[in-house]
């Protein structure tokens, strides 16, 4: 991903302003609801851009709201969420009023209640201000997302560097952990010089089970047998899932599960992308082929991906880059040329000797022998030709 595309999220991100700010400033209760519903479609869109988002539109809707509802510039609330972001314009400073205040926790349910919260009218003056400030805090947000994505790009490549050995895929999860550390994937505790100590383990990943069905109180009561036929029936499940409480947390998890599920991390020789290499069965957790040099990615707007063109692309990078390789191809396709023209005069046999003769001469010589392949090559021709 890279900065271009995240003038997509700018454009998002401006639509959530104009949206949020409408329905602060409407007094009309549809005109605010129709808002609403449209900024979760916003929302949803992010998140599909990238699952990071999910930190940074949250603060800048929260941020928007609440901007309007205490007529403050609301910068206190990066520093609660630990978004980290500096704010150089001296008349953004958090307020220290609100930067000691414990924040509601963050639901649908109380956004919907501060969102509809009665503000005075608000003046062409202080709309401007106001959307001036949501805009900075706009750019700020993106500006720390690219940064993010950047650095969990560099801890991945340098999991890419050693990924592939086989003796670091044969430690075990603690000593990859330790190892990691070391070569600076994790940071190590400012003051601490044993790394072990210092392990990002200590972040603290909630973890909950979620389950999004419940049974009936009379389906309770049932036996086990028939609650586990309702269960199959149902397709009921408890998932386990983790909180996060900034990008920070979520590139450490995604980290430690790389490394966890000993994932090889290669990079596409075509698009330069990392990616983890497919196994036989598509069983991520199995040992898969590191040999693999491009991706599944779609490539530019070909509408095939690297996987299917890389190979070609980098045969014909390869022949345009060597005499032997172009002068080989040109004699191929004309020997080829004459086989499918007459098939009885230049059987399929001789187009098979003559080509593997061809081949072995190929390897024979290298391009600084451009003149003596040639030569040859003119001589196999005369050959196969008269036969």
């Amino acid at each position: 991903m890279d900065n271009k595309e995240f003038e997509k999220l700018k454009n998002m991100y401006s639509q959530l302003i104009e949206l949020v700010s409408t329905a602060k400033e409407s007094d009309i209760m549809d005109e605010k609801l129709d808002c609403f519903f449209k900024m979760f479609q916003i929302v949803r869109a992010c998140l599909e851009f990238s699952p990071y988002t999910h930190f940074y539109t949250q603060i800048l809707i929260d941020i928007i709201v609440k901007t309007y509802n205490t007529k403050t510039f609301r910068t206190d609330l990066l520093f609660k969420s630990q978004i980290g972001v500096l704010i150089e314009d001296s008349k953004y400073y958090p307020d220290e009023f609100y930067r000691d205040l414990e924040e509601d926790e963050y639901t649908p349910e109380i956004l919907l209640i501060k969102w509809n919260e009665e503000i005075e009218k608000v003046s062409t003056k202080k709309h401007n201000e106001y959307m001036k400030f949501f805009e900075t805090i706009k750019d700020l947000l993106i500006e720390n997302l690219i940064e993010k994505k950047t650095d969990l790009k560099e801890r991945l490549e340098l999991i890419s560097k050693y990924s592939n050995n086989s003796l670091v895929r044969n430690l075990s999860v603690p000593e990859k952990l330790f190892l990691y550390e070391t070569k600076r994937v994790f940071d190590l505790h400012y003051f601490n010089t044993k790394p072990a100590h210092a392990l990002f383990l200590d972040t603290k990943f909630k973890i909950k089970y979620i389950c999004d069905t419940e049974l009936s109180r009379e389906e309770r009561k049932l036996d086990v047998d028939k609650i586990v036929d309702i269960i199959k029936e149902k397709n009921i499940v408890a998932e386990e899932v983790y909180e996060l409480e900034n990008a920070e947390e979520q590139i450490f998890f995604e980290l430690f599960k790389v490394i966890q599920n000993n994932f090889v991390i290669n990079k596409c020789e075509n698009c330069g992308r990392l990616f983890i290499p497919a196994t036989t069965n598509n069983n991520p957790y199995q040992k898969a082929r590191n040999d693999q040099k491009y991706c599944n990615n779609l490539y530019l707007d070909t509408g095939k991906t690297c996987k299917e063109i890389g190979a070609t692309n980098k045969h014909k990078e390869k022949v345009e880059d060597s005499p032997i390789l172009k002068e080989f191809n040109k004699e191929y396709k004309k020997i080829y040329a004459r086989h499918y023209k007459q098939p009885k005069a230049f059987s399929e046999k001789n187009f098979k000797q003559w080509s593997k003769k061809a081949i072995e001469l190929r390897g024979s010589y290298n391009d600084s022998q451009i003149e003596e392949f040639k030569m040859e090559l003119r001589k196999l021709n005369e050959i196969y030709c008269k036969k």
